[in-house]
């Protein structure tokens, strides 16, 4: 299989991944496609996948089922132009209009063995490390939507004079743009960092499973944001069809909805809490890893075995941490771990999914802090706009901080910590008229997309 799908791709193919079905969403548990064994050694295919990419026209779909009798687990390889092969319809979404997601269904579609990728545990743990790739595919995918409305938002004001001034110059303006790039820029930061860890990745060091998941909840979260951001400058242009921003409105909104929810991926990065913390083991340094290479890693390894995942300590990206908003920012982490040394949530608390999910949401921002700085580092990040950056943290988490307390019971000792945790980030005039002035007004009228 893998010989004719590099045939088909050099010739031009595109692929599907039938994973997902309709009545079981992401219970991969719960797959309904079967594959029955023959009395000749064939097998024959049943069921339907919904929500698959590429549904219509892949040169091959590989598909997820369950083996009829043992209930063991199967991947295997269909062509959708072949009679046995349905594509029942596309489905209609309110982004992403022009990707064709595709319902597809199977009936008694002949298999092989030739046909069969995976069986057994293999199958099951390339399904979920398929899925890793995909989740950081989809933070790429809202940076690259967030670069495009940038660029686009800031030519449109840069140009558009009102009451006898450019819009640019009215402070609330800059404000905006100047956060929405800095936002923006540790997505870049925080997602290539990622990018370094999975490349990686070993046996013996699989941190990027901690940090996949904060690439798909927070970059396209935290893109959604920048959006947002950009939005309240240009206003009602940003509905105008002849625009980028109105296909972006409906597109970025779908990246932290697709490869599991929020609070799925939160319930994933809340497991990494004690070890990060409290178990800190040495690892030789991870450079940048830019260069071409066999990532085949990422798809032979196994899954689970996350309580063994250990982290050098996490202060290690603070040792050059010298004032300012990054220190600010320490502060409120190392508030947060006292937290869990001191006043730890209790049993309550802790079967308080709600709860825990919330409480989370800080420990997200710690992870991704630590990331941000590390590339900061390789790719000599402007101390200013490092400066900025670290505003917007220390500001989310005082929100978050604020959220634990306003929405949740909390202990006496509990609430003490999260009041400790609200903090004000430091207000550097000069940082910000300098990141605002040479870094984000300078690049109007740098790019523009075809028409």
């Amino acid at each position: 299989v893998k010989n004719k799908t590099a045939a088909l791709l050099d010739a031009g193919g595109i692929f599907a991944f039938g994973l997902s079905e309709k009545t079981h969403g992401a219970d991969l548990y719960a797959s309904e496609m079967t594959l029955s064994p023959q009395a000749d050694g064939t097998y024959l295919a049943n069921g339907s996948k919904y929500y698959i990419g590429n549904g219509n026209c892949a040169a091959l779909v590989s598909t997820f089922a369950k083996m009829v009798g043992s209930g063991e687990y199967v991947f295997f390889v269909v062509d959708p132009q072949a009679p046995q092969y349905e594509c029942v319809k596309k489905i209609d979404t309110s982004g992403v209009r022009q990707a064709y997601v595709a319902e597809y269904a199977l009936h008694d579609y002949p298999i092989t063995a030739a046909d069969i990728l995976s069986q057994g545990e293999l199958a099951w743990n390339s399904s979920l490390n398929t899925i890793n790739i995909g989740k950081f595919e989809l933070g790429c995918a809202s940076i690259g939507i967030c670069t495009h409305c940038f660029y686009e938002a800031l030519n449109h004001a840069t140009g558009r004079n009102l009451y006898g001034r450019f819009v640019t110059d009215f402070p609330h303006v800059q404000r905006l743009f100047t956060e929405a790039y800095a936002r923006l820029t540790a997505m870049k930061l925080f997602a290539l960092r990622a990018a370094d860890y999975m490349r990686a990745a070993s046996d013996d060091d699989r941190r990027y499973l901690l940090f996949n998941p904060v690439v798909k909840m927070k970059v396209t979260g935290q893109g959604e944001k920048v959006v947002a951001l950009l939005h309240e400058v240009i206003a009602a242009k940003g509905y105008e069809q002849d625009t980028y921003f109105e296909m972006a409105l409906r597109d970025i909104g779908m990246l932290p909805k697709l490869e599991g929810t929020e609070h799925v991926n939160m319930a994933l990065i809340i497991k990494f809490v004690k070890n990060y913390f409290f178990e800190p083991i040495e690892y030789p340094e991870v450079i940048r890893r830019s260069e071409a290479g066999d990532d085949g890693y990422l798809f032979r390894q196994k899954t689970g075995g996350l309580a063994g995942i250990r982290f050098p300590h996490y202060r290690l990206a603070y040792k050059n941490v010298e004032g300012g908003n990054a220190a600010i920012f320490q502060e409120q982490l190392e508030l947060f771990r006292k937290l869990l040394i001191a006043a730890p949530p209790t049993a309550e608390q802790a079967k308080n999914i709600d709860y825990m999910l919330a409480a989370g949401q800080l420990f997200t921002l710690v992870v991704y802090a630590q990331l941000i700085l590390e590339n900061a580092r390789i790719y000599d990040t402007d101390a200013d706009l490092l400066e900025q950056i670290f505003a917007f943290l220390v500001r989310d988490f005082s929100a978050f901080a604020l959220q634990m307390i306003l929405s949740y019971e909390n202990s006496p000792e509990q609430e003490s910590l999260f009041q400790a945790m609200i903090k004000k980030p430091g207000k550097d005039t000069g940082s910000f008229n300098r990141v605002w002035s040479e870094q984000v007004f300078s690049l109007k009228d740098q790019y523009r997309m075809n028409d």
